[in-house]
C-alpha cells in the first residue's frame, strides 16, 4: 500500500483516540485516583517522557529492556528511549534530587508509558497509569497501606467488583533457588503464565520433596486459610515459612482497613520478578482480560542508583479502569457544558461580559459564534451536551432580560440576566 492509499483514520497498531467524552472520563478517573493518593498525604511528581537508554536500562524489570521504544538524539547520536515503566524513574528521583529529604517519602505520578508488544494483536502499547511509591518504609504497615489505598482508590470510582490478589517475591525466590538452575526460567514462564498444564511438566523433572511443594503451588489461592495450607507442605523449611507469617501479618492489618474481603492469598504469583522483592499484588475484575493494577516492595531497587533503602508502590492501568467502569455500567458524573450564550443582536459587547461573569463564578459556558437560527443552536447544543442555552436579542436587551431554555426538555424561561449571577454550586 503506497502513502497515498493509507486512510487518513489509521493509527499504529496499539494506539487509540479518545473522542471529547472517552478523554473526560478517563480524565475524571485519573484525577480522582490522584485525589484519593493525595488525601493519604502523598505528593505528585513529574518524571521525563524519554531518558538516555543506558541509564534508564538500570532500573528496567526482566523482559522489559526488548519492549522499550528507542530512538536517536541528534545533537549527540547517543540512544534515547520513551519509559516503559514509571517506579524506575520515581526510585531514581528518590536516590538523586530527593536524596536529602526526610522519609519516609510518599510520591504519586500519572502519565503514558509505552512498550513495544511486537505482534500481540491489538494489545495497547501506550497505557496511561497513575501510581504511588512510598520510600524509606520497612515494615508491613507500609504494604497493607498500599494494598489499602489502590482499593479505597477504586472504590472512590464506583468500582466494587474486583479482587486484589497477593503473594510474596521472597517465597518464590526461595522455592526458585531449591530447583536445578535450568528449570528455574521456564517454571517462572509457567507460572506466570498460569499454565498449569506446563507447571506439571516441569513437576515432572524435580525430586522430592520439591517436587510435591510445586505440584500444590498453583492451587494454593484463596483466603487466609491458604497460608495454613502452605505451612504444612514446608514444615522445617524456616525461610519460607517466615514468608508465609509476614502475609499472615498483612492479612491481619489489611483487616484492619476492612478490606480483607478483597484480598486472596496467591503463593505463585510471579509478578515482576526482577526489581519486586517481598510482597507482590495485582487487582482483577470479571469479565477482563488484564488486570486493573498492582505493584509491591522492591528494596533493592534504589541501591542501583547509588541509595540503598526499602520502597513499596503501585501502579493503576487507568484505560483498564475506563472499561471496568463502563462494562460495569457505573455511574459518571456529568461532564456537561451548563450553557450556550447565543446573542442575536448587533452589538456583543454584553453578551460577552455576561459569559466572562459567569465564568468567574465557577459555570461553563460557550459562546455561540456561529450564524444560524435559534432551531440550529439548539440543536447543536443538544449534540454537544449543554445543559441551557441564553439567547439575547435587542428586544431582551432593553428589558434587561435573557431567555434560557432547557435543552433536555424545552422548556423555556425569561429570567433578569442578573439573577443568573450566583456561584455554581451556590
Amino acid at each position: 500500500m503506497n502513502k497515498e492509499q493509507i486512510p487518513l483514520f489509521q493509527l499504529p497498531r496499539g494506539v487509540k483516540v479518545l473522542p471529547p467524552r472517552g478523554a473526560q472520563r478517563r480524565e475524571w478517573v485519573r484525577k480522582t485516583l490522584l485525589d484519593t493518593f493525595s488525601s493519604w498525604g502523598f505528593q505528585e511528581v513529574v518524571t521525563p517522557t524519554f531518558e538516555y537508554l543506558d541509564i534508564l536500562l538500570k532500573g528496567l524489570e526482566e523482559g522489559l529492556e526488548d519492549k522499550v521504544y528507542k530512538l536517536v538524539e541528534r545533537e549527540t547520536g547517543r540512544l534515547i528511549a520513551l519509559r516503559p515503566d514509571f517506579t524506575p524513574q520515581v526510585a531514581r528521583i528518590a536516590a538523586t534530587v530527593l536524596k536529602d529529604y526526610p522519609r519516609p517519602l510518599r510520591l504519586c505520578y500519572s502519565g503514558g508509558v509505552f512498550r513495544y508488544m511486537g505482534h500481540r494483536g491489538e494489545e495497547e502499547k501506550e497505557l496511561h497509569q497513575v501510581g504511588v511509591e512510598l520510600i524509606g518504609l520497612d515494615a508491613p504497615e507500609a504494604d497493607a497501606e498500599m494494598i489499602a489505598m489502590a482499593a479505597r482508590s477504586l472504590e472512590n470510582l464506583g468500582l466494587s467488583n474486583y479482587t486484589i490478589a497477593v503473594g510474596h517475591m521472597g517465597f518464590m525466590a526461595g522455592i526458585l533457588k531449591a530447583l536445578p538452575s535450568h528449570l528455574a526460567p521456564p517454571l517462572k514462564r509457567a507460572l506466570a503464565e498460569k499454565n498449569r498444564t506446563e507447571t506439571r511438566r516441569i513437576c515432572k523433572q524435580v525430586e522430592e520433596p520439591w517436587r510435591r511443594v510445586l505440584e500444590k503451588l498453583p492451587a494454593l489461592y484463596g483466603d487466609v486459610s491458604v497460608l495454613d495450607r502452605a505451612r504444612l507442605l514446608l514444615e522445617g523449611k524456616d525461610e519460607l515459612l517466615m514468608h508465609l507469617d509476614y502475609l499472615k501479618t498483612l492479612h491481619s492489618m489489611v483487616e484492619t482497613y476492612g478490606l480483607a474481603h478483597r484480598m486472596v492469598i496467591d503463593l505463585s504469583e510471579i509478578r515482576g520478578f526482577q526489581y519486586h522483592t517481598g510482597m507482590v499484588f495485582e487487582i482483577f475484575t470479571e469479565g477482563m482480560g488484564k488486570g486493573l493494577g498492582g505493584g509491591g516492595r522492591y528494596d533493592r531497587l534504589l541501591e542501583r542508583f547509588g541509595k540503598r533503602e526499602p520502597a513499596t508502590g503501585f501502579g493503576m492501568n487507568v484505560d483498564a479502569i475506563l472499561k471496568a467502569l463502563e462494562q460495569g455500567g457505573a455511574p459518571w458524573p456529568s461532564f456537561q457544558t451548563d450553557y450556550l450564550l447565543v446573542d442575536f443582536s448587533r452589538e456583543k459587547k454584553a453578551a460577552l461580559e455576561l459569559a466572562k461573569r459567569l465564568r468567574e463564578l465557577g459555570w461553563k459556558v460557550a459562546r455561540d459564534i456561529i450564524k444560524r437560527d435559534l432551531s440550529g443552536s439548539l440543536e447543536y447544543a443538544k449534540k454537544t451536551d449543554i445543559q441551557y442555552l441564553i439567547v439575547m436579542d435587542e428586544d431582551l436587551k432593553n428589558k434587561k432580560l435573557v431567555k434560557v431554555i432547557d435543552t433536555t426538555d424545552g422548556r423555556e424561561y425569561l429570567r433578569p440576566a442578573e439573577e443568573l449571577l450566583i456561584p455554581k454550586g451556590g
